[in-house]
């Protein structure tokens, strides 16, 4: 991937996350009012907290780039979900506007899902951590084999003394 295309889904990544910590957080600061509008479209009580923490973590994972991948997609379905269930209105253009929207950020995380933990996130890092302690016990599995192999006077072509 080009320098510029990892520049970009970072930035995009940034420039989404907010939308969901901040809409998070102002469910968490009015539960009642959340639960309310939540149950006034025939949803049960009680979906404020869990809706609240959803957008916050996963909004914060999608800003730090943990789990992006798997953040991304479940935050784009959630848009998909939250704008048939609460922007359903179409005669009414604000309504339809923010149904739009979700729409729109919901596409915006299908392309974060594509491309994946790119560089600048806490998945890239990981991912290489994870490579090189894979290389690591490798070298220190083949170092054992080469020691046991010559302790029972078994020698290779590369290994053999003398040669």
């Amino acid at each position: 991937m080009h320098f510029i295309s990892k520049f970009a889904a970072l930035i995009a990544r940034i420039l989404i996350s907010p939308l969901f910590i901040l809409a998070g957080l102002g469910k968490f600061l009015d539960l009642a009012g959340t639960d309310q509008y939540i149950q006034s479209t025939g949803l049960p009580a009680g979906l404020a907290v869990p809706a609240a923490t959803f957008e916050v973590v996963l909004g914060l994972c999608l800003l730090l780039g943990l789990f992006t991948r798997l953040s991304a997609i479940l935050l784009a379905g959630f848009c998909i979900i939250t704008g048939l269930v609460f922007h359903n209105a179409w005669g009414d253009p604000i309504q339809q506007a923010m149904f739009l929207k979700n729409l729109a950020v919901a596409g915006g995380l299908i392309m974060v899902f594509s491309y994946g933990n790119v560089a600048h996130g806490l998945d890239r890092m990981r991912g290489k951590r994870d490579r090189e302690r894979e290389l690591r016990e490798r070298e220190i599995a083949e170092q054992r084999a080469r020691e046991t192999a010559l302790k029972n006077g078994e020698f290779d072509v590369a290994t053999r003394p003398g040669e």
